[in-house]
């Protein structure tokens, strides 16, 4: 419902929006006139977009929500009669995008589902290879991922043609799609640069991308890092958690950029990681559950706890240069106090560090 309400439920927005999420095609170009830099007709946008015109007949008995819905996806056998491009007195009906084929009569949105997941769709199974590639890598074969177009070419075409159809083959099973990608040698290669060529386009992939952590990712991070716990949070996918901290959290670090190998900290965000509450009570020896125990189990040596800090925040342990530095630093306190306030300066540190905001 939020969808078809975002788009005011016109048929010109939903269509534009359908064609950029599930095929890939950036058709709003076309709908006032000719697409000037790709192949596509004002008359294929429209007739595209008549799918998602109103049925010549539904049954006017339901109204609120299910009325709503009702018109949306069903309730009558009666194809929609079409749409009229504006300010015109061409006429169209439902056409698929592939050399604009006829949709054919019944329930246009029923035939368009089954055309849109068919092999024979030329867009669907690429674009769906493009996003899930884009996801695991940072960066898309093609890059934006809903901008296919002669004008925007694919890194390594050849590539995105064969896990296309190999992917379609497979009954367009995205387990199987993940198993493919990540079982290659191109997703197991380090982030690490071992050679100065490596530095150049992401989209060559002879490294592994450095890529932001979400939102959520870091927040979730931060939260099982530290041990933190949120009371009485409302688990429901569909909540907004407006007013909690991770709902505030989550509206400070979203990110208006959706290339996770391009975001960069705002100042606002990293003022946060710095002295916001969150990371403040996470390195707060009397808040923070993980720091706490680290620091007052009495059997550990102070390179055993520096050493439990990073398993907590980075997931490895210290190097030895590391260790040693750290080592020094707690030491270097006479009192048993002073000593557990340094622990919480190195937690600090690697809460803020890159190491821990990115995935490597």
């Amino acid at each position: 419902m939020a969808f078809f309400q975002a788009k005011q439920n016109k048929p010109e927005d939903v269509g534009a929006a359908t064609a950029r999420i599930f095929l890939g095609v950036r058709l709003e170009c076309a709908q006032c006139h000719d697409h000037p830099f790709d192949a596509w007709e004002r008359e294929q946008f429209w007739s595209f977009a008549a799918f998602y015109a109103p049925a010549n007949s539904r049954p006017r008995s339901q109204s609120g929500v299910a009325g709503f819905l009702n018109n949306l996806f069903g309730g009558t056998k009666t194809p929609p009669k079409g749409l009229r491009i504006p300010d015109t007195k061409t006429y169209v009906t439902p056409a698929f995008l592939d050399n604009g084929e006829q949709a054919g009569s019944g329930d246009a949105r029923q035939t368009l589902a089954v055309w849109m997941v068919s092999p024979q769709n030329p867009y669907f199974a690429r674009t769906l290879v493009n996003r899930m590639w884009a996801h695991l890598f940072g960066i898309g074969l093609v890059d934006p991922v809903d901008d296919f177009g002669s004008s925007n070419q694919p890194s390594h075409p050849q590539l995105l043609d064969e896990l296309a159809r190999d992917f379609a083959a497979n009954d367009f099973d995205l387990k199987y799609l993940i198993r493919a990608i990540t079982a290659s040698r191109t997703y197991q290669l380090s982030s690490s640069v071992g050679h100065p060529s490596q530095t150049d386009n992401p989209r060559l992939f002879a490294r592994m991308a450095v890529k932001g952590l979400s939102s959520e990712q870091l927040f979730d991070s931060l939260a099982q890092a530290t041990g933190y716990r949120e009371l009485n949070r409302n688990l429901s996918p569909f909540a907004f958690n407006v007013g909690t901290p991770r709902g505030k959290f989550l509206e400070l670090f979203n990110s208006d950029n959706d290339k996770p190998v391009e975001r960069e900290t705002t100042i606002l965000q990293a003022l946060a990681m710095m002295n916001g509450q969150l990371v403040s009570n996470a390195t707060h020896l009397s808040r923070s559950r993980t720091l706490a125990a680290v620091a007052e189990y009495p059997l550990m040596t102070t390179a055993e706890r520096i050493e439990a800090l990073y398993l907590a925040a980075l997931s490895r342990p210290p190097r030895v240069e590391e260790s040693a530095r750290l080592v020094k630093y707690v030491e270097s306190t006479e009192k048993a106090p002073d000593r557990r306030r340094a622990l919480g300066d190195v937690f600090w540190a690697l809460l803020n560090s890159s190491e821990f905001m990115l995935n490597h």
